[in-house]
């Protein structure tokens, strides 16, 4: 079925030029994707020369498809893992070099620095489009790419951003999570709870496209902080300056790909 369909069939489909081919893609994890386009578009033109492409091609409406320095970079701000699967299928079968989730978490771990961002090497997760991409997957555990992770973290540290690596948990049922959740999430070793990351991992690993993420913990669930809580929005300007330190990280390692093969 839809599994089968060809790059050059999809290209038919939507009505993309037969040479259209994606270099990379950029994710938000996040329900306002007004204001995230705005923040990727205000990031990306301080590194170099922005176009935005003109976008009717039927179902990838919802896709901010922009060239930087001639990179052609799909940017997706998604709220979970249903479209975001299926968006991430047609990049990485477009030719997608690398898929990238920039986003937030609930902290996990106590003791932990307050703007502490995250590299998952790893998503636990029972979601559908994870298994359905890694159908032989022994565990729940969906893995980033070491080698772009690592790469990902040196730029954290230059920047001096706070950085820690470890397992999180995909979860993306967020009002339906309870506090004895939270505390078993915390005792297995998770460092954070998002909705996207092992999405992006599977169907990253099975297109064979290298993938990571860059999480930051806003609302540290193990304290009892919610994102309705004062302590949290008091928090919130230091983290839009860290999140714009990522889109900058993410970008210029997007841009940078220029002796890779299309």
């Amino acid at each position: 079925m839809y599994r089968h369909v060809s790059a050059a069939q999809h290209r038919k489909d939507f009505g993309l030029p037969k040479d259209y081919k994606v270099d990379a893609c950029i994710v938000y994890g996040g329900w306002d994707k007004k204001r995230y386009r705005n923040k990727f578009l205000q990031q990306a033109r301080k590194l170099g020369t922005v176009s935005v492409e003109k976008n009717d091609y039927s179902f990838l409406f919802d896709i901010l498809s922009v060239r930087v320095d001639k990179k052609r970079i799909w940017f997706i701000v998604a709220y979970g893992g249903t479209m975001l699967s299926e968006y991430l299928h047609l990049a990485s079968l477009l030719g997608s070099k690398k898929n990238i989730l920039i986003g937030t978490c609930g902290g996990l771990q106590k003791g932990k620095d307050t703007f502490l961002t995250i590299t998952p090497t790893a998503a636990y997760s029972t979601e559908s489009s994870s298994h359905m991409y890694l159908r032989n997957a022994k565990n729940n555990l969906f893995a980033s790419d070491k080698n772009l992770s690592t790469k990902l973290i040196a730029q954290l540290e230059k920047e001096e951003i706070v950085v820690a690596s470890g397992k999180t948990i995909t979860c993306q049922a967020m009002l339906a999570e309870t506090w004895n959740d939270v505390i078993a999430w915390s005792k297995k070793g998770y460092l954070g709870v998002e909705m996207e990351a092992a999405t992006i991992f599977a169907v990253s690993k099975h297109f064979k496209v290298p993938s990571a993420a860059l999480l930051q913990v806003a609302d540290n669930l193990i304290e009892k902080e919610t994102v309705m809580d004062t302590s949290y929005f008091k928090k919130r300007k230091k983290l839009n300056t860290i999140r714009n330190k990522l889109f900058d990280i993410v970008i210029r390692d997007c841009v940078k790909m220029r002796n890779e093969k299309s």
